[in-house]
Formats: structure tokens, sequence, C-alpha cells
């Protein structure tokens, strides 16, 4: 399920905002937004809530950790295909934390996570699915989910659902 940006993200909606870009530097392990999309972060900000989005993503979304090699192979596949155009921002980000970027596919392709190949179709969505998520979904088989998604009626932190660690870690 996603969220429509320009209902519930920033008025000034800009398909250039998103988490990931086609001049996008590699992806920083340690980056608590890597896997944000600008306009759900900004949501955050402007309701007075980005500390406890960062504290959900750090602590529930990595786990305590940096994001792992498949995480960040994911992120430098969606900055090739944004080059090679066969992938465009929908206007979209994920209804979950860490509210990655929904991409729409284009043009047919794929997307390599070490030996995984993940196909997709032109017209097809894809975004990123965190280990927290594939933990409780043992079908996915790496961090991302394709398919046709349905829109969301509200965003979600992963503290409120069922496999989260439920803050193990105080704030910070």
């Amino acid at each position: 399920m996603d969220l429509l940006k320009n209902l519930f993200g920033t008025e000034q909606y800009d398909a250039t905002k998103t988490d990931t870009r086609a001049d996008s530097p590699d992806p920083d392990p340690n980056d608590v937004w890597a896997f944000t999309d600008p306009d759900a972060r900004d949501l955050y900000a402007e309701r007075g809530k980005l500390k406890e989005l960062e504290h959900d993503i750090r602590y529930e979304v990595m786990r305590g950790e940096p994001w792992q090699g498949d995480e960040l192979a994911y992120k430098l596949e969606i900055r090739r295909l944004l080059r090679e155009g066969i992938v465009r921002d929908k206007g979209t980000y994920w209804f979950a934390s860490p509210f990655p970027t929904v991409y729409q596919a284009l043009k047919p392709g794929f997307i390599r996570i070490g030996e995984k190949l993940f196909p997709f179709s032109a017209g097809d969505e894809i975004v990123f699915q965190c280990r927290m998520t594939r933990d409780m979904n043992p079908e996915l088989r790496g961090p991302v989910r394709i398919g046709r998604f349905s829109r969301a009626e509200g965003a979600k932190l992963c503290r409120d659902m069922g496999g989260a660690m439920k803050g193990m870690q105080g704030m910070d």
C-alpha cells in the first residue's frame, strides 16, 4: 500500500524529491534517512515528530545496526534503473516506516541483488522492504516488493506493527 505524496506529503510535491535519484552518491550504510522519501520526512518534521520517526527507523527498521549489503544493493539498482530510464517516481511513498519512495516501471526489467534477480513488467511498482517486514513475510526473498499497490489510509511507524522490537533502545 502506498500514500499519494500530493495528498499526504508536502504541498510542493516535486518528483526530484525521492529517496534515490539517478545522480545519487553511493549509499551510506549509517544514513538513517537513506530509504525515506523526503516528502514523508518533511511531513513528520512539519508535525514536530521527526525525532520519533528517526528513532523508529534507527531501532525498529535498522534494528540498531547499519543498513545491510542487500539493502544498499537495492538502492544502487534503483539508481541504475533511473539512469537507464526504466523506472520513474510514481508520486507515492510506502505506508510504513521508513516510508520509501515507490517507483513505477516504464519498461520490463529486473533488479539484481547478489545472485537473485527480481523481474518486473512495465507498469509494475517497486518499493524497498525493510528487514522487519521481510522477517514477518518469508515470501519476500529480498529487500524489494514488486506489484501493483493499493492506496493506504494512513502512515504507520514500525513500532506499531506486530514484529516490532517495541523501542528496545531509549529515545536519543
